[in-house]
């Protein structure tokens, strides 16, 4: 029997920030793998999926096809494309899923191509060896997306990050359930649709970009931006009744400590609150 493991690879917003103060929870920006035996499945491509393609060469070389899913397509979540190491391995395949409602024209296929090409890259289109696929997804009328007979996503559409909205996804694994609820606002909680969505499910993935002093700061404040304080996505998770929290996309500005700092804000409303930090293991089966 294989592993069935989540994996943290990127853990920051808004941009990658490789730092002393950042080096225990994780500087790289958003990306998480997700294995059930050989089928993999990757949410979002950050700076974090560099090292999720260097782990699939040197621990898993038999592997040639991923899922990737996208939240949305600003820079933190899509840059970290270029450099995946299977995008140049001929005999690999990676099939992109998002959605194109909010893209003004341009798909999120030429969207993704867009970071090959000059004046971003001088890879161009030529230089990929990989074969890729685009599934865009019908965010008006969602169908379960099924990876195997026991491993399926799920999908919603928020809209409140400006200016396209975001996906949430809840991939279900066997008997668990993971929800991924990165770059959402909710400064009145999640209701209705969004919560029964999440209702339950063995871990929460929060985007908990600030603290409230910062987003509601008289000066520069952060209300409007599209992210989480670390108390909402408490009081998401209480609401909800999910099992475990883990606090996700932390601000660029904020250090390790800070981030603790975080940890222990959450636990005085939601007590089974956790850290996302690159390189953390999650064994689903357990």
């Amino acid at each position: 029997m294989g592993e069935t493991n989540l994996v943290f690879y990127g853990v920051r917003g808004s941009y990658p920030v490789p730092h002393k103060n950042t080096n225990k929870y994780g500087g790289n920006t958003a990306s998480i793998l997700i294995e059930k035996d050989d089928h993999i499945v990757i949410l979002d491509g950050g700076t974090g999926i560099i090292n999720i393609g260097n782990y699939l060469k040197t621990r898993k070389p038999h592997i040639k096809h991923v899922d990737l899913f996208l939240t949305h397509l600003h820079s933190d979540h899509i840059q970290g494309i270029p450099f995946f190491e299977p995008v140049f391995d001929k005999e690999f395949h990676i099939a992109f899923y998002c959605d194109n409602n909010e893209n003004n024209g341009v798909s999120f296929q030429e969207t993704i191509y867009s970071l090959f090409d000059r004046p971003l890259s001088p890879v161009g289109k030529k230089g990929i060896k990989a074969k890729f696929d685009f599934v865009e997804l019908d965010t008006r009328d969602p169908r379960r997306l099924t990876i195997t007979d026991d491993f399926s996503l799920d999908y919603i559409k928020e809209n409140n990050h400006p200016l396209a909205g975001v996906i949430i996804y809840r991939v279900n694994i066997e008997d668990k359930q993971v929800v991924y609820a990165t770059d959402v606002e909710t400064p009145n909680g999640f209701d209705g649709k969004y919560l029964e969505f999440i209702k339950g499910v063995d871990i929460l993935i929060h985007d908990s970009q600030y603290f409230d002093v910062d987003y509601y700061a008289v000066q520069n404040p952060k209300k409007g931006f599209g992210h989480s304080t670390v108390s909402m996505a408490a009081a998401n998770a209480l609401k909800a009744e999910v099992k475990k929290l883990f606090l996700f996309h932390y601000s660029p500005d904020y250090t390790d400590k800070d981030v603790e700092r975080m940890l222990a804000e959450a636990r005085k409303t939601f007590m089974k609150t956790y850290l996302s930090e690159e390189q953390k293991k999650i064994n689903l089966r357990r």
